[in-house]
């Protein structure tokens, strides 16, 4: 035990002092702030330079109804239309709008004339409100009054989805904030499996390239270093987790006034979500899942002599997790279907697809059921990973196809 806490310490402390850990660290909750506070600010920023756009108007059905909005002035202009447009800098104006005569005596062919681009948020302006006159131009024709047809055409209907607990207590669902707690969950267990599994495996061939691994294993054995390696990556997992936590909590009790109407919205939003439910079981799948992935790139890892190497082995470990994300994708738009409850269950896709169903609401036998599973086989391969990876450790020289491993697993110890 005392080895296997050596190696622990080893893997643990080499990892937090590299610059990328740090890096990372600090850079992943300045990122999520930038990504909450930047759209704000930029929304909230406006040009304020006034610009002028001259109205020649043939059919006189725009001109009396066009608005001015923001920094945006339509001016409404009787002089010939090439004179406007020989003269738009002199004239200071940024565009001329012509609204041109036809046959029907209807609002139908527009032509803005401009010597630079139109800004997208100018030019929706314009369509809209050209839009929304030749629409009452087409009501009144009719005798139709605007917001008779509004009802017609989007009835004020509102729809609330209530669910009701064992206890008869009701409260609101909102199906959009289910799902997205779902993917937030499923998608942070992908990235941490993936990313840190990957971490395990570079660690065994960098040792078995550079040969350490025999001056290690002279003191050690390979089912300690192995532990040891799959632990140690994991205090380093928790801890990036644990700051990361913390730091995001503190941007927003500093941001709080700001973004006080958006908290609340949240909170609101996922009031019914069952978080006891959910953060334990996010805590399980994520330890669990993580074991059972770091075991099987412990035995890519131990298999090849160099990363170039890992490209067909490394599918061992990439593709179950692969499909697990898919997968949950699709249960997130129908959480009861056949597909997601065997999806919960294997345990190589459970850890992403169950807490895609969670929010949902999901028997408590079926998560026990799920998480047994999941243990029993991250066991099992422990115990597989250990036997291939004493032999694997020590091969040089040569790609191990699917036979020799299995030719591993079955010598003695």
């Amino acid at each position: 035990m005392k080895k296997i806490l050596l190696v622990i310490e080893r893997e643990f402390i080499t990892r937090v002092k590299k610059k990328s850990f740090i890096i990372m660290t600090i850079l992943v909750p300045v990122l999520f702030a930038v990504l909450m506070i930047v759209p704000t600010l930029l929304s909230s920023v406006k040009s304020e330079k006034e610009k002028k756009i001259a109205v020649v108007d043939d059919l006189g059905l725009v001109a009396n109804d066009i608005k001015n909005s923001g920094t945006v002035k339509f001016i409404i202009e009787t002089r010939p239309l090439d004179s406007l447009k020989n003269n738009l800098a002199k004239d200071d104006y940024y565009a001329v709008l012509h609204v041109e005569n036809n046959e029907e005596n209807s609002i139908k062919n527009i032509r803005i004339y401009s010597e630079q681009a139109l800004s997208a948020d100018i030019l929706n302006n314009i369509s809209f409100q050209i839009k929304s006159i030749a629409t009452q131009i087409q009501l009144k024709a009719y005798d139709i009054k605007p917001e008779e047809l509004l009802l017609i055409l989007n009835p004020n209907i509102n729809i609330k989805t209530i669910r009701i607990d064992e206890l008869g207590t009701e409260k609101e669902s909102h199906t959009g904030a289910l799902m997205a707690v779902a993917m937030v969950c499923g998608i942070l267990i992908f990235l941490v499996v993936f990313m840190f599994g990957i971490q395990i495996m570079r660690s065994v061939i960098e040792e078995k390239s550079s040969r350490i691994i025999e001056i290690i294993i002279s003191s050690i054995k390979p089912v300690q270093l192995m532990l040891g390696k799959i632990i140690g990556v994991a205090l380093v997992v928790i801890t990036q987790l644990i700051i990361w936590a913390i730091l995001i909590t503190v941007i927003f009790f500093v941001a709080q006034s700001q973004f006080a109407d958006v908290i609340s919205k949240i909170t609101g939003y996922v009031q019914d979500v069952p978080m006891g439910t959910m953060l334990v079981s996010f805590i399980l799948y994520l330890i669990f899942g993580y074991l059972l992935y770091a075991s099987l790139y412990a035995i890519v890892g131990s298999a090849v002599d160099n990363e170039t190497d890992t490209q067909q082995l490394q599918m061992i470990g990439t593709l179950p997790i692969m499909i697990g994300y898919f997968i949950m994708i699709n249960v997130a738009m129908q959480p009861d279907s056949p597909l997601a409850f065997w999806g919960s269950m294997i345990p190589f896709t459970s850890p992403l697809v169950m807490l895609a169903r969670i929010p949902f609401g999901v028997p408590l036998w079926e998560i026990i059921l799920s998480l047994t599973i999941l243990a029993a086989t991250f066991i099992l391969f422990t115990w597989i990973a250990a036997r291939i990876y004493r032999v694997g450790i020590l091969m040089y020289g040569k790609k191990a196809s699917l036979k020799e491993i299995i030719k591993w697993l079955k010598y003695k110890q």
